[in-house]
């Protein structure tokens, strides 16, 4: 059962007394911002402190390879440990391109899509690539407001407030107007400086991280180097019979896949398995929950990302015997389900934070052996060398998969011990970032609900 207050003045201002529309989350966060106001709490709209706005839709003329372009991110990359861009956007035959690309600051609005709501903020990295207008653009010159801003619509009732003026047959779409109008609700000073101080550390550890991560891959990179080979349209290449090793599909045996298997037969290299134990879990039946039942359970694209989007719960009785499911910190996952194209192989290293958290039988888990260093099998693994060959094992007729006796049976590099301490220590701040940001959004949360008396509502027993 549902149960939320409603005041007499909110039941003649709309017109109706039916609980269903009452208790939707964008009417009830709406009414928790209205008894705030009431209470004498200071409520802007958005578009009064922001400037809010998205570039107009536009057809993508992609960058030939030799053509000048600028780094395209979809909109879900953002949201990402470190962005990488699938594709380029041609400079030349893109008009107006340097308008794509997000100011350091800018926080970004998810306005498209079945998991419409989600917020990031545009640091050092993600300000250096273009994005479509599926993003839209919020501008707060006040960074201490910013902060703040970033925090609130975190907030389930921050979230509840973009989604009630959403539209749309099919697709879920939010408009400038939309954000525009969202109230915003000026907590106490004092909390409300404690609430900006921690963003800005979170972004700043967040920042610090994805630079430092990508300082690590172009060493590791520069220490292992495979040379891809480049082509714009088909590949051509005769093979031996014999040297089939009962693999017949054509991504196997890429001349770049060949390539990074004769560099991986080096002293440099070490097999899979000799560093690491590879689990694949069986399929389940899933039993999910709602509200802060159940445990917080990963797929192949949310392990990639630092606050993962539409994050689901899932209830014990799922599985026969849950710990084989649980996420142990140290553990190196990757999606071993998908595209090969895609995400596939992309790998995360399971902090402090996602320790006990579950993941589905689409993770791949490599568990370090005793004495073996989580940050050296992780950047083993992340290793574009490793990569390649792990994407040219995937099989499946529609929906490629991955072995777990033929990850552990790849040569992967021998990663020095001061790289794998600096990416243990990378890790660490992104596990920091994430902690900071949940404390600042748990605490606007808190803020919120004590000065209404109310809260989004919440599901309890009858």
């Amino acid at each position: 059962m549902k149960i939320t207050h409603v005041r007499s003045r909110s039941a003649l201002l709309h017109d109706r007394l039916d609980a269903h529309f009452f208790i939707s989350p964008g009417v009830a966060a709406g009414e928790q911002i209205a008894l705030l106001e009431a209470s004498g709490t200071r409520v802007i709209p958005l578009g009064d402190i922001a400037k809010v706005w998205d570039p107009s839709r536009f057809a993508r003329a992609y960058a030939a390879p030799a053509e000048e372009g600028v780094p395209y991110l979809r909109p879900y990359d953002v949201f990402d440990f470190v962005p990488m861009p699938k594709d380029r956007l041609s400079r030349e035959r893109n008009s107006d391109i340097e308008r794509l690309i997000p100011a350091e600051g800018t926080i970004l609005q998810t306005c498209s899509g079945r998991n419409l709501g989600p917020v990031a903020y545009a640091d050092r990295c993600i300000s250096g690539f273009a994005l479509s207008h599926d993003m839209i653009r919020i501008n707060i010159a006040d960074a201490r407001v910013r902060f703040y801003v970033l925090a609130y619509l975190k907030t389930p009732t921050g979230q509840a407030l973009i989604r009630r003026g959403k539209s749309g047959s099919v697709i879920d779409h939010v408009t400038t107007s939309d954000i525009s109008s969202v109230p915003i609700a000026f907590i106490d000073d004092r909390w409300r400086d404690k609430v900006s101080d921690l963003v800005e550390a979170s972004i700043a550890a967040a920042d610090s991280a994805r630079s430092g991560m990508m300082e690590l891959f172009r060493e590791v990179d520069s220490l292992f180097p495979v040379e891809e080979v480049k082509n714009a349209g088909f590949t051509c290449w005769s093979q031996s019979s014999r040297s089939l090793n009962g693999r017949l599909d054509v991504a196997f045996h890429h001349p770049s896949v060949e390539r990074a298997r004769k560099v991986a037969a080096s002293s440099d290299f070490v097999r899979c398995g000799d560093i690491a134990k590879a689990v694949l879990p069986v399929r389940y039946k899933r039993y999910y929950v709602s509200g802060t039942n159940g445990r917080p359970i990963l797929s192949g694209r949310q392990l990639l990302q630092l606050d993962p989007v539409n994050l689901r719960r899932v209830a014990d009785r799922s599985f026969k015997e849950a710990s084989e499911y649980e996420l142990a910190e140290g553990m190196t996952i990757f999606g071993a389900v998908g595209r090969s194209e895609g995400r596939q192989g992309s790998a995360s290293l399971v902090t402090r934070d996602r320790n006990g958290w579950l993941a589905s039988n689409d993770v791949m888990r490599l568990i370090p052996h005793v004495g073996v260093s989580p940050g050296a099998v992780w950047l083993a693994v992340a290793a574009r060398q490793t990569r390649m060959q792990i994407n040219a094992l995937s099989f499946g007729s529609v929906i490629d998969h991955l072995n777990p006796w033929d990850v552990e049976g790849i040569r992967v590099p021998n990663v020095p011990v001061a790289l794998a301490e600096r990416a243990e220590c990378t890790w660490r701040l992104f596990a920091r970032s994430r902690e900071l940001m949940d404390e600042a959004v748990l605490m606007v949360e808190s803020q919120l609900s004590e000065g209404s008396g109310q809260g989004i509502p919440s599901q309890r027993a009858s």
